[in-house]
């Protein structure tokens, strides 16, 4: 049976980072695949077991600590299977780029090896992961590392990052013109900032925020209708909200739930 287990971030970490996620693949657990669809939390992820199949795009990612950005498509799959067991930080979508002064933008479409960018330290947390077993144990581990870089994090000021992170907390519903208009920028200024910036243009930002509480949405409450769903997050009506799920998780709303599995576990779907 597989398990899954998740927690949120520590009050003085959340405006850094969302949750936390173990999967653990028992060895009688059949093999399983899993849809990643677009999402716009960067997340960092320590292999900790058998590693699995992670196709990215057009290719196999062999990192044992890997991390990735704003995802603005469906951007692969994960073959599981027994022996597996991952342990994943999910970051708020500037969060990893504040702590460890990244650009956003760099980041953006990208799943790449975790020291590259964020210095050999992260294969000794890695370790250290590895001599523990609890879930509550490799948290304190990666909150205490976390918490030690908040000194040196890159402050929060910056137009674009502050716009995101709005974008994000109003789960898309909040209009780009008005956006710029609340930060004293003229239209195309603020569109073209952002984009340079974050990598993504703000209405494909806000189009991805909609899309993905729309399935936490679903995660959180299995027996809400679709229908519903699509009226509280402000789709037109339930076939523009099928339109937006095949641009971004190449299937039908009901199909993709079935097909992400724990994708999205727990922990983020009951932060919304």
């Amino acid at each position: 049976m597989q398990i899954i287990t998740s927690s949120l971030a520590r009050p003085e970490l959340r405006p850094y980072v969302r949750a936390y996620a173990q999967r653990e693949c028992r060895t009688d657990d059949s093999d399983q695949v899993i849809s990643v669809p677009a999402q716009l939390e960067q997340i960092l992820n320590f292999e900790l077991g058998v590693m699995p199949g992670i196709h990215y795009r057009d290719h196999l990612v062999s990192d044992v600590v890997a991390v990735g950005g704003t995802q603005t498509d469906f951007s692969g799959h994960l073959d599981l299977q027994a022996g597996v067991e991952s342990f994943a930080v999910f970051f708020q979508p500037a969060g990893w780029s504040m702590l460890f002064k990244t650009p956003v933008c760099e980041m953006t479409n990208r799943f790449m090896d975790a020291t590259a960018v964020g210095g050999s330290r992260l294969r000794e947390l890695w370790n250290r992961l590895g001599e523990v077993s609890a879930f509550e144990s490799r948290v304190l581990i990666v909150e205490e590392y976390l918490l030690g870089r908040i000194p040196s994090a890159s402050p929060r000021r910056e137009v674009t990052t502050s716009a995101a992170n709005v974008i994000f907390r109003r789960r898309g519903a909040i209009g780009i013109t008005a956006l710029a208009s609340a930060y004293s920028i003229g239209l195309r200024q603020f569109e073209r900032s952002f984009e340079r910036d974050v990598g993504v243009s703000p209405k494909s930002f806000a189009r991805i925020a909609r899309f993905q509480s729309a399935l936490d949405a679903k995660l959180v409450s299995p027996q809400r209708t679709w229908l519903d769903i699509a009226h509280s997050f402000g789709y037109h009506d339930q076939m523009h909200m099928i339109h937006d799920f095949e641009a971004l998780g190449r299937t039908t709303p009901t199909h993709l739930i079935a097909q992400m599995a724990d994708v999205r576990p727990p922990a983020l779907a009951s932060a919304m």
